[in-house]
């Protein structure tokens, strides 16, 4: 079975960004349903405040989020200038590619923290 690669990166949005935010997040996600059949999951929590929000994505594997990484750049390139990225966390087995690519865009753009944790166990495969 192949592993989950899961993507976890939190935002702060400055003040007044909220609107805009919210149409670029609905953007990403209406070009992601389209254009990346393979992602498991994608979603966008947000604090009660609107200062800060958390995207999830499950992707099937590392391969799946560098396309990711690929078709979406220039809306992420429009995101990293949004908003402050605070941090990025990703689970499962993560390729070096994949890491060196987040790393340069991080650097790029404002270095902020990416915190990689491989798999140990879980279910439905318990092993």
């Amino acid at each position: 079975m192949a592993e989950h690669v899961i993507f976890v990166g939190t935002y702060e949005i400055p003040d007044g960004a909220y609107d805009d935010f919210i149409a670029a997040n609905r953007d990403m996600g209406d070009f992601v349903k389209e254009n990346e059949p393979r992602l498991v999951s994608w979603h966008t929590y947000i604090s009660s405040d609107h200062s800060e929000a958390t995207t999830i994505m499950v992707h099937p594997d590392s391969d799946s989020l560098e396309y990711h990484l690929q078709v979406a750049a220039s809306r992420i390139q429009g995101g990293v200038r949004m908003v402050r990225t605070k941090h990025m966390e990703l689970y499962g087995n993560v390729s070096r590619p994949l890491l060196e690519r987040l790393q340069l865009i991080a650097e790029k753009s404002g270095s902020w923290p990416i915190t990689v944790k491989t798999h140990l166990h879980g279910y439905p495969d318990w092993s």
